[in-house]
């Protein structure tokens, strides 16, 4: 779609069963929506979702969202990009109200939402729910590229919303390079310093660290089980 707010094409995606009928469905945001696809097996994991589980899985509805390149990719979901609060306003006033409008128009009943990203689309993801809690149920956080400044954002703006946190971390995250700005990031200790603030605000969390670096094999992998999380939960 055209995003008049950043003034370029963005890719949305949106992958659904074709037995979807009318009724309730699971809406499900997917960040980082072009990698998902490409390299984190989000179409096959969706459909071994609906051969193995049909009854948790033909109601979901995922809108994939791609940012662009790795260097508009940092612009727009990194807090201190350049392109940061246009991305958050087309998420809001052109991606959200277009998805909405689609489905009221075909009869379904969206009974939960969620967010899932990877990385720093795991930020754009829980700074999205921040600005509008109560839009959310869900928050999948894969390696979310946070760090101490971020963990302080949600220490101040999140309140006690109802949201239903998956979130992993691997060990082995510790001082990533970053390909496009070769910044060091502690990823392991910034999750784990979120997870405390998550805890300090009395929200459901279901937290796991694995034996894993931040490459997209790992978050590949975990995609069946953080998806469960949202259908299950």
């Amino acid at each position: 779609m055209y995003s008049k707010q950043l003034n370029r094409e963005i890719e949305v995606k949106w992958l659904f069963s074709d037995q979807l009928q009318e009724g309730d469905v699971q809406l499900l945001f997917v960040q980082d929506g072009y990698y998902y696809m490409k390299l984190g097996g989000l179409q096959q994991t969706f459909e071994r979702l609906l051969e193995e589980k049909p009854e948790l899985s033909s109601n979901l509805v995922m809108i994939a969202v791609s940012p662009g390149s790795p260097s508009q990719r940092r612009e727009v979901y990194h807090p201190h990009g350049e392109h940061f609060n246009d991305f958050t306003k087309f998420f809001y006033e052109e991606v959200l109200p277009d998805v909405q409008q689609k489905l009221k128009a075909i009869n379904m009943n969206v009974i939960k939402t969620g967010l899932i990203g990877d990385s720093l689309a795991g930020v754009i993801s829980l700074y999205l729910a921040m600005q509008k809690p109560e839009l959310w149920s869900h928050l999948m956080l894969q390696s979310s590229a946070f760090d101490e400044e971020m963990a302080e954002d949600a220490r101040r703006l999140i309140g006690q919303p109802d949201w239903k946190i998956y979130q992993v971390v691997g060990e082995r995250e510790n001082n990533f390079k970053s390909p496009v700005t070769g910044e060091i990031a502690q990823i392991y200790d910034g999750n784990q310093r979120m997870v405390e603030v998550f805890q300090e605000k009395g929200l459901s969390i279901d937290y796991h660290v694995e034996d894993e670096e931040h490459r997209w094999v790992f978050w590949k992998e975990d995609l069946p089980r953080a998806l469960c999380f949202f259908l299950n939960n």
